[in-house]
């Protein structure tokens, strides 16, 4: 495991059409998709069909993923990130749960999904979220603090 940020990408006042290059390696590209605008706050997407593509990279095993979200309205399942290798193949996502603001933390293993649902996004307001697995211990924290583990989960296939 490592104890430094491998890759960063800072969407404060990006160009609305512009790819973004992580700000660590400077070697991965995040390239909208479908329209998401740019402000100084950072990316808007839309909720619908909006994303970000980002290119290959090795990831797996211990890790954790910090983001600051910002939802206006709460759609089904509406991804912060969702990385995997395809639909359904070893995924790591962060949602809305359904559409209820509870944060949705889930690790697909294979086959085996292991989730985290826990507190809730604030609306309209930018959160704080940091997700982590390690061995079988997923957390959520949210503005610092933990407001959620869970014991029994398990890391993603490194890919």
């Amino acid at each position: 495991p490592h104890n430094t940020a491998h890759h960063f990408w800072d969407f404060r006042g990006c160009t609305t059409g512009g790819g973004v290059t992580d700000s660590i390696a400077g070697d991965l590209v995040a390239t909208p998709v479908n329209g998401p605008t740019c402000s100084d706050d950072g990316i808007a997407l839309d909720g619908n069909d909006d994303y970000l593509d980002i290119d290959d990279w090795e990831w797996g095993g211990a890790m954790s993923i910090e983001v600051y979200v910002k939802y206006d309205t709460f759609n089904r399942f509406s991804r912060v990130f969702d990385f995997g290798s395809g639909v359904q193949s070893d995924n790591v996502l962060l949602t809305n749960q359904g559409t209820t603001s509870r944060i949705h933390w889930g690790v697909l293993q294979g086959s085996t999904w292991n989730y985290l649902t826990t507190s809730n996004f604030d609306s309209a307001t930018w959160t704080h979220v940091v997700v982590s697995i390690k061995d079988t211990t997923m957390k959520v924290y949210k503005n610092g603090v933990v407001v959620g583990t869970k014991t029994n989960g398990h890391e993603p296939n490194v890919l």
